[in-house]
């Protein structure tokens, strides 16, 4: 599919090194910072509809726009286009993508997991959170709302993510969109989903770098030490890409 925003063409290497193809990384990264990227973004039609499914959202608006901007000009090129998130809390962003995903995508999904009944028990010598936090959410809801939006290609995954991600085997993703604040949640949701992402997928952090989410700064910390690879993005995201 044709991008849908021109971007500047830096003159970086453009190929997947160590977790990161700089060029791309450049390419959303500087232009939502310092170009004119995030208005003409915020000016698009099917960005403003989407906006409207998924008005439940807390994700910051400069992450939105990072975000529109991967399904828009980045998910297509990968072999799939499917993408999960690992905490959906009240469904926001997940209605948000997938409204976008509809349009672009038709033959795509999100999964979104979640317990829907709040954070489950925490490690408190990281985590700032405790269990229960979160628990307003309402899976009804959330399905009543998708319904609402004529949006059949979402697929609620309720349950804690070790029990409900193995049923999920024989898909991939393209985008893995890890959105669970706490180490040992985020710890299983990167190592598990990484041998399911399509090559050069996009495991995409939420909450990373936000001050009461240490627990997940650490999880990412340790992949990176781990797999001995780098950042393609750490702003507004952290993103790091799968090989």
């Amino acid at each position: 599919m044709k991008p849908r925003f021109a971007l500047p063409d830096f003159q970086t290497p453009n190929v997947i090194t160590g977790g990161r193809s700089i060029r791309e990384g450049y390419q959303r990264g500087w232009s939502l910072q310092f170009g004119d990227l995030g208005a003409r973004i915020e000016a698009d039609p099917l960005y403003r509809k989407a906006l409207v499914a998924g008005e439940w959202s807390l994700m910051a608006q400069n992450k939105r726009q990072n975000m529109y901007l991967l399904l828009t000009n980045f998910l297509g090129k990968l072999t799939s286009q499917n993408v999960i998130e690992f905490g959906c809390y009240r469904g926001g962003n997940v209605l948000f993508m997938a409204s976008v995903l509809k349009e672009l995508y038709p033959h795509a999904r999100v999964f979104a997991l979640d317990t829907y009944a709040g954070m489950p028990e925490t490690d408190q010598t990281r985590d700032l959170h405790r269990a229960g936090d979160f628990g307003d959410a309402s899976l009804p809801a959330f399905v009543e709302r998708a319904k609402q939006f004529g949006l059949d290609n979402i697929v609620p995954v309720k349950g804690l993510f070790s029990e409900t991600f193995p049923t999920l085997k024989n898909e991939s993703f393209g985008i893995a969109h890890i959105d669970c604040d706490i180490y040992d949640a985020v710890v299983y949701s990167q190592q598990s989903v990484w041998p399911q992402m399509a090559k050069g997928g996009y495991l995409v952090y939420d909450d990373a770098d936000v001050s009461s989410c240490i627990g997940a700064t650490e999880a990412v910390e340790n992949l990176i030490m781990e797999r001995r690879i780098h950042m393609e993005q750490v702003w507004p995201h952290w993103i790091v890409r799968t090989f």
